[in-house]
């Protein structure tokens, strides 16, 4: 905790001194069982893997070898808590499908 004030205290004293700071996410839960609810090494694993660039689902699900419909689920939970972001796509020939990328790095 006192590093989350620390850390809001020298963006407080930047802004002061009308520097502009870099943009940013922060993702707080209440309790640590929340975050365990949430961040299960699978998962961990789905993060690492949109690290670089956005991907799609399927090729998600391939890359890890889990079932498309898990990795589905794992994103939509990772989307409501912020940590990814969806975003549909054309392609070609096929429909849409659905693009995975993370919202920080």
């Amino acid at each position: 905790m006192d590093r989350f004030f620390s850390r809001m205290r020298a963006k407080a004293r930047a802004l002061d001194r009308g520097e502009r700071l870099e943009p940013g996410l922060t993702v707080s839960f209440e309790d640590p069982a929340g975050l365990l609810a949430v961040i299960t090494p699978a998962r961990v694993r789905r993060l690492q893997e949109t690290d670089q660039h956005a991907m799609a689902i399927f090729a998600l699900a391939a890359a890890l070898s889990r079932d498309p419909s898990a990795v589905r689920r794992d994103v939509a939970l990772l989307e409501r808590k912020s940590l990814v972001r969806t975003r549909r796509v054309a392609n070609p020939g096929h429909g849409t499908r659905t693009l995975v990328e993370r919202t920080a790095a």
